[in-house]
C-alpha cells in the first residue's frame, strides 16, 4: 500500500546520494580551481601540471562516488575488490599501453627541449599519458610512444646551458701541419660567438688518413648559438685555408707503372 512514509524512506536514501554527489562534484571543482593557481604560481611544466591535474580530478571523483554508495548502504569493500581484479586484468591485457604511461610519466619529471631518441630529432611539444610530440627542425610533428622513448637512448640537446662544437677538416700531406692549426684556430677564436669557457678553443692532429691528414677542432659556444657557430666555422676555416694555399684534400690514388723487361 502507497504511503509517504514508504514513498520517503525510499527516496530519501536516493536524494541524500544524489546530494553528497552533486555537493562533492562542486566541492571538487573548487579544489581543482586552487590545486591549478598552485601548479601556475609553481610555473610546473604544463604537461607534467596538466596529467597531475586530471588524476587528482579523478581521484577525487572516485572518492565521492564511494562515499556516495556508502552512504546509501551498499558496500564498497566488494567494488574495491572487484576494481582491484578488473585493474589486474587490464594491466595484464595493456601492459604495452601502460609502458607508455610510465614511460610518460617519468618524461613529464625529466627536463626536456630538443631531443634525439629513436631516430627522431626536434623540439618536445607536448607530453601525454601514451605518446610525446616532437617538432622536427624540418617542422614535422612526430608522435613517439612514451614506452620507446624511455626505453631507448634519449640525448638533450637544451640541457646545459653550453655546447661544445666538433668539426673535423682534411689537411692534404704536403701541407704545413702547424700552419694550417694556427689558420684554423684564428678562425675559431675570431668568431664572436665562440667561448673562451670553459675551454679555449683548439685544433689538434686526429689521424692520418690515406689521402690527408684530419685536424679536429674543438670550442664552445652557448647552445642556442650551436648551429650558427658551426656552419659558420665550416665555411670560414676552408676560405681562410685556401687563401692561404691550403687546399682540402680529395680522395685519390697514385699509380705507378713500371716497365717489364723485355
Amino acid at each position: 500500500m502507497f504511503t509517504w512514509e514508504n514513498a520517503w524512506n525510499v527516496l530519501r536514501p536516493l536524494i541524500k546520494m544524489g546530494l553528497i554527489l552533486l555537493i562533492g562534484h562542486f566541492i571538487i571543482v573548487y579544489i581543482m580551481r586552487i590545486v591549478k593557481k598552485a601548479f601556475h604560481r609553481s610555473k610546473m611544466d604544463h604537461s607534467l601540471a596538466e596529467f597531475l591535474s586530471k588524476s587528482t580530478n579523478i581521484v577525487l571523483h572516485i572518492f565521492v562516488i564511494l562515499s556516495a554508495l556508502n552512504s546509501v548502504g551498499v558496500s564498497t569493500n566488494g567494488i574495491l575488490a572487484a576494481l582491484s581484479a578488473a585493474t589486474v586484468a587490464v594491466a595484464v591485457a595493456l601492459k604495452d599501453s601502460l609502458n607508455n604511461v610510465a614511460g610518460g610519466i617519468l618524461l613529464l619529471l625529466s627536463p626536456r627541449v630538443y631531443i634525439a631518441a629513436g631516430g627522431d630529432e626536434g623540439t618536445v611539444v607536448r607530453v601525454d599519458l601514451l605518446h610525446t610530440t616532437v617538432r622536427t627542425i624540418d617542422n614535422k610533428m612526430v608522435s613517439i610512444p612514451n614506452g620507446a622513448l624511455l626505453n631507448s637512448h634519449i640525448i638533450n640537446y637544451t640541457r646545459e646551458p653550453r655546447r661544445r662544437v666538433d668539426i673535423t677538416f682534411s689537411v692534404p700531406y704536403e701541407a704545413n701541419i702547424e700552419k694550417a692549426k694556427q689558420i684554423i684556430c684564428g678562425v675559431l677564436l675570431a668568431h664572436p660567438l665562440v667561448l673562451k669557457e670553459p675551454e679555449e678553443p683548439m685544433a689538434r692532429v686526429m689521424r692520418y688518413q690515406d689521402s690527408a691528414v684530419e685536424v679536429i677542432t674543438r670550442s664552445w659556444c652557448n647552445t642556442p648559438d650551436y648551429w650558427k657557430v658551426y656552419f659558420d666555422l665550416t665555411e670560414q676555416v676552408r676560405d681562410a685555408l685556401e687563401k692561404n694555399g691550403i687546399t682540402i684534400p680529395y680522395n685519390q690514388f697514385d699509380v705507378h707503372i713500371k716497365e717489364s723487361e723485355k
